[in-house]
């Protein structure tokens, strides 16, 4: 286990089902509170007149007591979340937990361990992002697709480092500068421009259609449609090259378009 976030999602979501999460961390985590156990004891010591007297000092057994059997409701379902965190760390990891006595000890060990060292792997994972510009020559839609690749390992690091519309304004900045992408470019800056405006910034989602539309325009990369009238006419036997036809009897077009 190398990533925390990716343990406390799944982890987390199996502790909360379980009905376990407020016995680990959380708004809801409120442990019971065990006082140290302080004996009774008996000392000697004179009286004012030089007599031995035994002095009996009260300890707190009794209150110890009460405060266990009050608590063991809760100690029973934090060792059922701790078995649940260990049994999720690999064994070669265990060691991480081994000195552990509650859950909440293990997730936060876990959570030092391996928090700092992903937080440095989203960094690198967000410098190779802002850095990776489609060249003139480069493929478009290799570089699309490595560059979601490098946004989802980002998002496994660290989801807070970069949030969706970032990442959007980060496509439309580095996609490519060919004329051939003049009409997509301006089109997606200005989007860019009146979301940010109006405070609504672009979705990623809107940015990647966009694209994808455009790589099917260029005819760089097939289409669902083209797909389908492939499929489509494979099933036919000779029957030609038949076109797909909607209910109307029309040719179906391809997606919506990346204009304005």
């Amino acid at each position: 286990m190398n990533n925390f976030n990716e343990f406390k999602q799944k982890s987390q979501l199996e502790l909360d089902a379980a009905g376990y999460w407020k016995y680990v961390n959380g708004l809801d985590y409120n442990p019971p509170v065990i006082p140290v156990l302080r004996q009774s004891q008996q000392v000697q010591g004179l009286d004012n007149a030089g007599a031995t007297v035994t002095v009996t000092i009260p300890g707190n057994e009794v209150v110890v007591e009460n405060a266990k059997r009050d608590a063991e409701a809760w100690l029973l379902a934090d060792k059922r979340a701790h078995a649940i965190i260990v049994k999720a760390v690999p064994v070669e990891r265990l060691y991480v937990v081994r000195d552990c006595k509650s859950a909440h000890d293990a997730w936060i060990t876990l959570k030092n361990e391996y928090e700092p060292a992903n937080t440095l792997t989203a960094i690198t994972i967000k410098q190779q992002i802002i850095g990776y510009e489609c060249g003139t020559h480069d493929d478009p839609v290799r570089w699309r697709q490595v560059m979601v690749q490098l946004y989802q390992k980002l998002r496994d690091a660290d989801p807070l480092m970069m949030p969706d519309t970032k990442f959007a304004k980060h496509i439309v900045t580095l996609m490519s500068q060919s004329d051939e992408w003049r009409y997509c470019r301006d089109s997606l800056r200005d989007k860019v421009r009146q979301g940010e405006i109006m405070g609504r910034p672009v979705s990623l989602a809107v940015v990647l259609q966009c694209l994808k539309h455009e790589e099917v325009e260029m005819k760089i990369a097939p289409s669902i449609v083209s797909i389908n009238a492939l499929v489509t006419k494979r099933k036919v036997p000779d029957g030609g090259d038949k076109q797909p036809q909607t209910r109307q009897g029309h040719p179906t077009t391809n997606q919506t378009s990346c204009s304005l």
